[in-house]
């Protein structure tokens, strides 16, 4: 069978797309979020995920305290658990005073997962916490001439200092500190690393989005006026208040036009127990995804991005699906499907 090359260019742009989008959640997905301006209410979920390295000396006191220790933390929490509203609050007070934006946040729940891993001379320390908000007021004017007026502003925030909630079978625990899990496992450890030169490497917030702040000009954008190939990429879009077309924003792809993203890491060495022990810290790239009811042109405000967002694309916008046929869309959704699965196998090896 004869391809002609639109086609092969066709599956070759929305091929490395979806295939960054698949190999990224693999990692970390940062944010994910679908916009309905209709309805002007949103469930996004913001994933603050930190790995932490500890290297001592075999047979000395760190390695007495860490060494064999297999220990995992999780819990759930809704919005009215204790600790929930100082978390919403502090989510709340960073999009007002960051962001200057009109958001907030009036529920949400939390998934909080920990794991300490411990070797003769080395120890893992790995975070996930999953924070998924509801969020109202992100449409800033409904009657605009050209279009909805919605507000992008909030996704980029960064929560300081301790968030301590009352988790089931743990108590209280700092859930926006890697520090928090040694807290509760290991009390005096914690405390001796708290006051040593690795304080800022244990304190430094997961609950940190500032990297999902890139100029939204260097997110990847798809418009695709019948939702088919949000579907075919698995990302979830089902039609929403009665918009078939959706618009796409994904980052994490590194490229020309987009830059190259790499993990952020920090280094410190400090002296515990008269021992001096090495703290590596990595975050990984910056990865998410924004869906918008709708065909969403971007717009800048002084400091400030904005979406405008009609029904209907203006003639000539490059769209997603384009003049292709459905037996394409098809297949590239199976192809796609195919590679989602093969990413996933390789990243859990």
């Amino acid at each position: 069978m004869v391809v002609d090359f639109p086609y092969l260019l066709m599956f070759s742009v929305l091929g490395t797309i979806l295939i960054a989008s698949f190999t990224s959640q693999a990692l970390a997905n940062q944010m994910t979020g679908i916009l309905v301006p209709t309805r002007d209410s949103a469930n996004p979920v913001f994933s603050g995920v930190k790995f932490i390295t500890l290297k001592y000396q075999p047979g000395g006191p760190m390695s007495k305290i860490l060494n064999g220790k297999s220990e995992h933390i999780t819990f759930n929490l809704n919005g009215t658990e204790p600790g929930m509203s100082n978390v919403i609050s502090a989510f709340n007070q960073a999009i007002a005073t960051q962001k200057k934006s009109p958001v907030r946040v009036v529920n949400a729940s939390l998934s909080y997962s920990a794991d300490i891993i411990g070797q003769p001379d080395t120890a893992q320390l790995s975070y996930k916490v999953d924070f998924k908000p509801t969020i109202v007021k992100y449409v800033l004017d409904p009657n605009s001439p050209q279009g909805i007026v919605v507000d992008l502003d909030w996704r980029s925030v960064s929560i300081s200092g301790p968030l301590v909630v009352d988790a089931p079978k743990y108590g209280s625990i700092n859930i926006n500190q890697p520090i928090g899990v040694l807290q509760v496992t290991h009390p005096d450890l914690a405390q001796k690393v708290l006051n040593s030169q690795a304080g800022a490497i244990m304190t430094d917030p997961l609950l940190n989005f500032q990297s999902i702040g890139i100029p939204m000009d260097r997110w990847h954008f798809l418009f695709d006026p019948t939702g088919s190939v949000a579907g075919a990429a698995g990302s979830g879009y089902v039609e929403q208040g009665g918009a078939k077309a959706v618009s796409v924003y994904s980052l994490g792809e590194s490229s020309f036009r987009e830059g190259t993203f790499t993990e952020q890491v920090r280094d410190a060495t400090a002296p515990i127990d008269n021992t001096q022990v090495s703290f590596h810290s990595s975050t990984p790239p910056p990865s998410a995804q924004i869906q918008i009811a709708g065909f969403s042109k971007i717009q800048k405000s002084g400091d400030s991005e904005l979406a405008f967002v009609s029904s209907q694309a203006p003639a000539g916008t490059v769209t997603a699906t384009g003049g292709f046929p459905l037996q394409v869309l098809l297949v590239l959704g199976g192809m796609m499907g195919a590679v989602a699965v093969f990413v996933l196998v390789k990243a859990r090896k």
